[in-house]
């Protein structure tokens, strides 16, 4: 499953604790955090611990698999990959896409 955005990654979670025939009690237990940490975490809060929810979804059986992608909109001010030169180097900020995004 691709995972867009925080929803999407809460929706996961949700489903395979459910899977896994967890409750949300017996999910906190196993992570040392509160029902309400688990609650926010299936709600899609962005303000969660990166390495909280990474121990959930380990918990969960779930692998993070990160892949470069490319952006689904470009802004006007950035070169189309028709028009990009190929042997330009390319970008070195990892997070480049989060400002197409927010645009």
């Amino acid at each position: 499953m691709q995972v867009h955005t925080v929803r999407d990654l809460s929706a996961l979670a949700r489903t395979a604790r459910q899977a896994h025939g967890l409750t949300q009690a017996e999910l906190a237990d196993r992570l040392w955090v509160s029902r309400d940490w688990v609650i926010r975490l299936e709600k899609g809060s962005p303000r969660l611990e990166t390495q909280k929810v990474l121990d959930a979804l380990a918990v969960l059986g779930l692998k993070l698999d990160v892949a470069d992608a490319q952006p689904t909109r470009r802004s006007s001010t950035h070169k189309t990959a028709a028009t990009q030169d190929p042997a330009a180097p390319k970008s070195s900020d990892p997070f480049a896409f989060l400002n197409d995004r927010t645009s």
